[in-house]
């Protein structure tokens, strides 16, 4: 396997939204260890806050990516960490700015919504990716964690952070 030399040649690619957000086995609580990354697209995802605030997104877009774990201390962008057995290196750290500037256009659908997956820890806000177009993108504010909702007639994906804030134009 080719180390890897630009964004561009990231293994990031498309999966089932239950095995990316890592929820398609019954668990307890979210695995701290999971770095998962890659897109997928869903009818529907509920965005809920620390206030107990949700909002229910429609035809979104989720990319899914991860703060590296000792990220470079940035006002309005994240520094992401790739790790896993597709990186030959171990692990490529790109800024989220140049990342979804290669991938968005390569990804972006007619999706009525962008969920950025990722933790902020930092608290960075996030300016609007050029190649989103019209349709608004949501990033959190915090760590996120995915679960899987059962209410007895329905399943429901769910993301929870301290907030969920829209990326506005720079």
């Amino acid at each position: 396997m080719a180390p890897i030399r630009r964004i561009a040649d990231l293994p990031f690619r498309e999966m089932p939204a239950l095995e990316l957000l890592n929820v398609d086995e019954l668990r307890e609580a979210p695995d701290p260890d999971y770095a998962g990354f890659g897109y997928a697209r869903v009818d529907e995802i509920v965005l809920a806050s620390a206030g107990e605030d949700t909002l229910t997104v429609r035809d979104a877009l989720l990319v899914v990516v991860h703060a590296d774990d000792e990220p470079e201390p940035l006002l309005d962008d994240l520094e992401l960490g790739f790790e896993d057995a597709r990186v030959p290196q171990g692990t490529v750290n790109v800024l989220l700015s140049d990342f979804l500037r290669e991938w968005l256009p390569r990804i972006r659908g007619d999706e009525r919504a962008i969920v950025l997956v990722a933790c902020n820890p930092q608290r960075a806000r996030l300016p609007r990716p050029a190649a989103a177009g019209a349709v608004p993108v949501f990033y959190a504010i915090g760590d996120v964690e995915s679960w899987l909702v059962h209410d007895g007639r329905r399943q429901t994906l769910r993301l929870q952070a301290e907030d969920w804030r829209t990326a506005e134009q720079p």
